[in-house]
């Protein structure tokens, strides 16, 4: 299993690049660990043994997929702050579509079924909501911060 890792410097021009761009938004999102943890083991990813210890599993066919979103009333002006991060947990159909595991995902009508028993299996919506936007939760010492 080998994470797609980019060049510092790729990183730095294309955070620049968005910074610049978009002055008033979030620059990042700082996600806890726990609430990453419960998406993966929502997604069976992450199944826990009976010795408290974790088994990685279903990594080939399983993904995560982040929503951009707004919280605020009609009335309040746009700002970083009030920009939210909504992660559900994916898991790829027979047509390699990668499926939201969220509550009211339509059938992806495969004959497996795995989208369907992966959203039955839900405890909650599916969507996890990561609200912790920079620049409230920024690391300022970061090469990303202020490229």
């Amino acid at each position: 299993m080998k994470a797609k890792q980019i060049d510092l410097e790729d990183a730095i021009i294309y955070a620049r690049k968005w910074q610049e761009e978009n002055p008033t938004h979030a620059k990042a999102f700082l996600i806890p660990s726990n609430d990453l943890i419960a998406c993966l083991e929502e997604m069976n990813v992450l199944v826990k043994q009976d010795d408290g210890h974790y088994a990685i599993e279903n990594v080939t066919d399983s993904g995560v997929r982040a929503y951009m979103a707004i919280k605020k009333s009609k009335n309040d002006p746009p700002s970083a702050k009030t920009e939210k991060l909504l992660i559900v947990g994916t898991v790829k159909d027979c047509n390699g579509i990668y499926r939201d595991i969220i509550e009211d995902e339509k059938s992806s009508g495969c004959p497996d079924e795995e989208t369907e028993k992966a959203v039955a299996a839900l405890e909650g919506s599916g969507v996890f909501d990561f609200t912790s936007p920079c620049p409230s939760t920024c690391d300022p010492n970061s090469p990303l911060y202020n490229p």
